[in-house]
């Protein structure tokens, strides 16, 4: 059962929304109930006073506002013409008082209905509260005024119902106005937000994003258009409503659906975080790739309130960088034949006796350059092949020796320049890696070195341990690299300005892959730099005793 609190805060909020008729009906119907009530007290206790012709007509009055409130039509008049009727509520009062007030004491407190009232619309305080004032005076001295008792005395000491009165107004003024105030920021606020919702309704239905909100409980809150759309691609053919357990939802690259633990959605309001895991919705040539991330949410109190989830459609991406790759590949392999022939003839060609000394030098020069591109080649398609690094496969090794063999191999090109290539190591140096993959490092900086140095000076290869590393350094006396190019020389595809300007030929992609291989091996690849006097660059990799176990 409702309590009679529920139901008064129950009207109060609908109050607002009624008519301006209903309004004056329910804002007068207290002081009848109230005049209907002395009434019937009268009737028990002094049945004469009925028939006094003050109480006759004061309740006729009382009861013509009453009807007023009903048949005027109040919407049409301005909207401080209804406060004529508690104006006129205090003449029915003004006549029950003389008669009824010997026999029931207060009734001037009944003034108190038309005061609320007045004070409480808010229209103009300064003047409702004079009005009240007025009214209420002449509701107690008019009588003694027609009666011929206005002596002095008489009149002051009915000022106490008036004053009492004023206070009131005055009371219910200043809680209408600080209402209508507050109502007013509250308004302001509500607007401001409906309007930032709607922008940021707008917002995410215009990204081509897809957006999920999911409560505490893991129940759609909220889900943008693209949402939608990626929906509707998980939904299995002719299907209409389905659970999200029934969606069609794979790993990238499978073809088993994920179980429920595994879906996104579920491992979303377990409470997992996902950051750009790629997933497959639908099968079939509608089917969509999409990354996946996930965040919770909390609200102000700090409490877990629910989940977002952000899902990319990259499926034309993907299909893509999988086309690249496979271009690359076949490129490569298609280059990379012609090129093995190439080399390998000059090789032989240059064993001839009968050649003469300047065809030998340019059998040399196309060796050169088809070794060059060779390795470009090499280069390009380590570079497309993706996910194949962290499978690579780890032996032990020993670090000096593979940078003798380097520079072993890299020392035809050094002396054809009339570069001093030379190795410093204390001894062996024992790591964990793959022995293509090393090497590769240790060529990528060594012809680099080479490259871009001049005739006449020298690269130093120095090995040393370092604690728990094993530390090969690269030291040449080339023309340098530029402060601002320092932050970019292992970015894939990025040449410094000076290495353009030398024109020495380069992809941009040998530092970037050996410092990948170097971080996938546990280690590290740093570089020092000034131009005008060299560049160092230093690979750190783990020893093989801090890799095993």
């Amino acid at each position: 059962m409702e309590t009679l609190l529920d139901v008064l805060v129950r009207v109060q909020n609908r109050f607002h929304a009624l008519g301006m008729r209903r309004k004056a009906v329910l804002s007068q119907l207290p002081l009848n109930v109230t005049l209907l009530l002395v009434a019937v007290v009268l009737l028990f206790v002094d049945p004469r006073t009925l028939s006094a012709p003050a109480f006759v007509v004061g309740q006729a009055i009382a009861l013509a506002l009453l009807g007023l409130c009903a048949v005027v039509p109040w919407h049409r008049l301005p909207a401080w013409a209804v406060l004529a009727i508690p104006l006129l509520d205090f003449a029915p009062l003004a006549l029950l008082r003389p008669g009824a007030g010997g026999v029931i004491s207060g009734l001037g407190l009944l003034g108190v209905f038309p005061v609320i009232w007045l004070s409480g619309s808010g229209y103009r305080p300064r003047l409702t509260v004079a009005l009240s004032a007025l009214a209420s005076l002449l509701m107690v001295w008019l009588p003694l005024l027609a009666l011929g008792a206005a002596e002095p005395h008489s009149l002051v000491s009915e000022i106490v119902v008036p004053f009492m009165l004023v206070a009131v107004a005055v009371s219910i003024a200043v809680l209408t106005m600080s209402g209508m105030a507050q109502q007013r920021r509250v308004e302001e606020l509500l607007a401001r937000s409906e309007t930032r919702q709607r922008l940021l309704d707008t917002i995410l239905d215009t990204v081509d994003v897809g957006v999920l909100l999911l409560d505490r409980d893991g129940k759609d809150v909220f889900m943008n258009t693209k949402q939608r759309q990626l929906y509707l691609a998980s939904v299995p053919p002719g299907a209409t409503e389905v659970d999200e357990s029934e969606l069609l939802v794979y790993r990238d690259g499978s073809d088993q659906p994920l179980g429920h633990e595994e879906r996104p959605v579920a491992r979303a309001v377990a409470g997992d975080t996902m950051t750009r895991e790629v997933f497959r919705l639908g099968r079939g040539p509608e089917s969509r790739t999409v990354s996946i991330s996930a965040r919770e949410f909390r609200d102000a109190a700090g409490e877990r309130a629910g989940t977002v989830l952000a899902c990319s459609d990259v499926t034309e991406v993907i299909a893509a960088v999988r086309a690249r790759d496979s271009f690359l590949a076949a490129m490569s392999h298609e280059f990379r034949t012609p090129l093995t022939s190439l080399l390998g003839y000059a090789e032989l060609l240059q064993d001839d006796p009968s050649l003469s000394p300047s065809a030998v030098s340019d059998l040399q020069v196309m060796s050169r350059n088809a070794r060059h591109l060779r390795k470009m080649v090499d280069d390009i398609l380590a570079a497309s092949v993706e996910g194949s690094a962290p499978d690579l496969p780890r032996v032990r090794l020993d670090l000096s020796r593979l940078v003798q063999q380097a520079a072993d191999s890299a020392a035809p090109d050094a002396e054809a320049r009339e570069i001093a290539l030379t190795v410093e190591a204390d001894g062996e140096l024992p790591i964990l890696g793959d022995r293509s993959a090393v090497a590769r490092i240790l060529d990528n900086l060594i012809s680099n070195a080479l490259k871009y140095s001049d005739e006449g000076t020298k690269v130093t290869l120095t090995l040393e341990r370092e604690g728990n590393w094993a530390v090969c350094s690269v030291a040449d006396e080339g023309f340098g690299i530029a402060p601002e190019d320092l932050t970019r020389v292992f970015t894939r595809f990025q040449r410094g300005d000076a290495a353009l300007r030398s024109g020495v030929p380069g992809t941009g992609l040998g530092l970037a892959l050996a410092q990948e291989v170097a971080e996938l091996l546990g280690g590290g690849l740093e570089v020092t730099s000034q131009l005008g006097v060299g560049s160092v660059f230093t690979l750190r990799l783990p020893l093989a005793g801090q890799n095993e176990g």
